[in-house]
């Protein structure tokens, strides 16, 4: 997630900002100010467990540390059970006193004005055991982007895992917006470089990381695949003939990047994807798996949507592609739903982010039942064809 996007430069929100300041230890005051509602209920038929590690992949070397250190990542997994829910729901926000200044730190504003948002609640509980379903069930794996977070998209998750699959996502660490490991130890963001935010911030990225997160990905395939899972994960009923991967914007170009090299993945979902990291070799080749592309109607660098439209038009298909009007690149993630101080200080746009977020999980559920389960049906043609102001398009290649 680009958590270091630009805040409008007007009167009202440079008001607002020096309001905020002055009132920073006021604590009673922010809730109101911005107040922070919980996740939407999953729709689907299963309860939704969740379970949380750190792997470590002894075969790569950390190259974002100057000592001698492998690789390691926190993965999550949301996964279907059956009857009801044991405890309470997990809290959406895991170690705040950690991870809300990373959080303020990225968005320059006081931590003060988001004390409160370690209150919000999702509908994921910590299961005790794994319920099998008589047989296996498909696989996802999400791909944050930068400064992102493994559960930015936990509405989406939740949506899934509720619909009867196995969503993994990690954070990548020092590309993440801040990684906590098991052992409390942390790895702070580094992968893009301190600077004053400008127009052409993304040029000013370094980009050197797309390689490690693509392998990141391909480190937890193989884990799924070669049923090298560590014992809090060693019973899910994986089917590693079916898996589906989801990307938001850097984290879109690596699924990709990722899909092009290696076949064990049968589908795409691009949540406003960022284009400019792919080699260039991966455009002109385009991927033989169905891609669907839901982002916003147009990106500041155009650049960015013709080198998706390039890798669109060499790809085999199927092809998705729905944008829509009126939103930015926050709003494909789960911070729309939270507060309208995000829509106030021009971080989101969406004016209905409800309506957008049921887009979202109704849209890659239908995606993912169509290329993964093989229940084919029109709801999906029908949801893109029907989205009112948005420019759609959509191919099927011809059966053989």
């Amino acid at each position: 997630m680009d958590f270091i996007r630009q805040i409008r430069n007007n009167i009202l929100t440079i008001s607002l900002l020096l309001t905020l300041v002055f009132l920073e230890g006021c604590s009673l005051i922010f809730p109101l100010i911005a107040p922070f509602d919980d996740l939407p209920k999953p729709t689907g038929p299963y309860t939704v467990s969740t379970r949380t590690s750190t792997w470590i992949d002894s075969s790569r070397d950390e190259t974002f540390t100057t000592k001698i250190d492998y690789r390691k990542i926190v993965v999550q997994v949301w996964y279907p059970v059956t009857g009801k829910a044991q405890g309470a729901p997990t809290l959406y926000i895991d170690a705040p006193e950690l991870r809300l200044p990373a959080l303020a730190k990225q968005l320059r504003l006081p931590v003060v004005l988001f004390k409160h948002f370690d209150k919000v609640t999702t509908h994921s509980f910590i299961g005790d055991s794994i319920n099998t379903f008589g047989s296996d069930i498909p696989v996802i794996l999400f791909s944050h982007g930068l400064s992102g977070m493994r559960f930015q998209n936990t509405s989406l998750m939740e949506e899934l895992a509720s619909h009867g699959y196995i969503v993994f996502a990690a954070d990548h660490s020092y590309e993440a917006n801040i990684t906590i490991f098991n052992d409390g130890k942390t790895a702070e963001y580094r992968a893009g470089k301190r600077r004053v935010l400008t127009g052409d911030r993304l040029e000013n990225i370094d980009l050197g990381q797309l390689s490690i997160i693509v392998e990141d990905l391909r480190f937890i395939l193989d884990k799924i695949c070669s049923n090298g899972l560590d014992p809090l994960f060693k019973d899910l009923p994986v089917d590693i003939n079916k898996i589906g991967v989801i990307g938001h914007s850097l984290g879109g170009a690596a699924i990709l990047n990722t899909m092009a090299i290696d076949e064990r993945i049968n589908a795409a979902m691009v949540l406003d994807g960022w284009y400019i990291p792919l080699p260039d070799s991966i455009l002109s080749q385009g991927v033989k798996q169905p891609v669907f592309h839901l982002g916003q109607q147009q990106w500041s660098d155009p650049v960015n949507y013709l080198r998706m439209d390039s890798l669109l038009a060499h790809s085999k298909g199927p092809i998705y592609k729905l944008l829509i009007p009126g939103t930015v690149h926050t709003d494909f993630t789960d911070m729309p739903l939270f507060t309208p101080f995000s829509h106030l200080i021009g971080y989101t746009a969406i004016d209905d982010p409800t309506s957008l977020n049921n887009l979202i999980r109704c849209s890659t559920v239908q995606f993912f039942d169509n290329y993964l389960k093989g229940q084919e049906s029109k709801i999906l043609e029908n949801l893109i064809w029907n989205e009112k102001g948005a420019s759609a398009y959509i191919f099927i290649p011809p059966t053989p």
